[in-house]
């Protein structure tokens, strides 16, 4: 026998643990280690899509009603802190009801996805698109002045109603009416919002003024 066997039968009949077995146990802890690292990045994963997902409208590639808050509520942190302004825009989606009862609901949401689709490619990256209600968009126009953000809103109306959309070779003719807030110190991204919505109801106003001439 030679003097390393001698020492581990000796180590053994002493009572002390083998080094094969503080190595079989060293190997198993790296393995539930190696195990435990592979969970946690799956979850890491997964936590980070049920965070997209909660951020995210049902239909429309855009964001929902309570990141839209959210949003809103950190343009009003900033606007305390660092006087950054922001345009906050309410738009109500036109005849909505007349494309549903018309030509079906199948209809109507492609409208609203055709719609979020000119929406999000005509402003920047930095801003904010999202689907805030059943025909009702919000957007948020980063470091706008207001009368920045009634020349866009223009444009954006025009982006609109320029060209139909075809749905199943019928022609769906788009449009929405828009309303606008500033950011203002003691607000809450409630009132922001109701400010927007008020605003846009004027829109809605005139609208239906000029449709009953």
């Amino acid at each position: 026998m030679d003097s390393v066997g001698g020492a581990r039968i000796a180590v053994e009949r002493a009572g002390f643990v083998s080094v094969d077995s503080i190595e079989d146990q060293l190997r198993e802890m790296r393995r539930e280690r190696d195990a435990l690292r592979r969970e946690n990045r799956i979850l890491k994963i997964a936590v980070a899509e049920l965070e997209r997902v909660s951020e995210r409208d049902t239909l429309t590639p855009l964001f929902n009603r309570r990141y839209f808050l959210t949003a809103i509520h950190q343009r009003l942190a900033r606007f305390e802190r660092h006087a950054e302004s922001a345009a906050v825009v309410f738009i109500d989606v036109n005849q909505l009801k007349q494309i549903n009862d018309t030509l079906g609901h199948a209809a109507g949401d492609f409208a609203l996805m055709q719609i979020a689709g000119r929406l999000s490619a005509s402003i920047r990256s930095t801003d904010v698109a999202a689907r805030i209600g059943g025909d009702e968009f919000g957007l948020i126009l980063d470091q706008s002045s207001e009368k920045g953000a009634r020349a866009q809103i223009e444009r954006l109306a025009e982006v609109l109603s320029a060209e139909p959309a075809n749905y199943d070779g019928q022609e769906v003719r788009l449009s929405a009416c828009f309303g606008v807030a500033m950011l203002q110190t003691g607000m809450s991204e409630s009132d922001v919002l109701a400010a927007a919505d008020r605003d846009m109801y004027r829109c809605k106003q005139r609208e239906v003024a000029r449709t009953h001439r």
